[in-house]
């Protein structure tokens, strides 16, 4: 029984490989990827998109697209604004406060 319990302890603690590390994140300051994962369903929702709509599925780190530079935008622009709610003591915003559901705003940003 003893043995058992060595073994169990040795291959929990050395035989199984860690969680890959999360890589290229440059706005969102996630630590656990459960964590990234529940905020990017919520993200995805909002926008009414599926994954490969920012990312190259076969490596979600890669920042070939487009629609992924934007975001990375669009994220940083609500933690801002997020600071700046929190600050004057209102609710948080998220996509959907602009998105509501729909891959771009119905009042998109003007054009410069």
């Amino acid at each position: 029984m003893k043995k058992i319990i060595f073994i169990l302890f040795l291959s929990v603690s050395f035989g199984f490989p860690q969680k890959k590390e999360l890589k290229n994140l440059k706005v969102l300051s996630y630590t656990k990827k459960s964590d990234l994962v529940k905020y990017m369903k919520v993200v995805s929702k909002d926008l009414g998109v599926k994954c490969n709509f920012c990312h190259v599925t076969s490596d979600y780190s890669i920042d070939k697209k487009d629609n992924k530079k934007v975001a990375r935008q669009m994220m940083a622009m609500v933690q801002q604004s997020n600071k700046t709610m929190n600050d004057l003591n209102f609710h948080e915003i998220s996509c959907w406060v602009c998105h509501r559901g729909n891959e771009h705003p119905e009042h998109p940003p003007k054009k410069k």
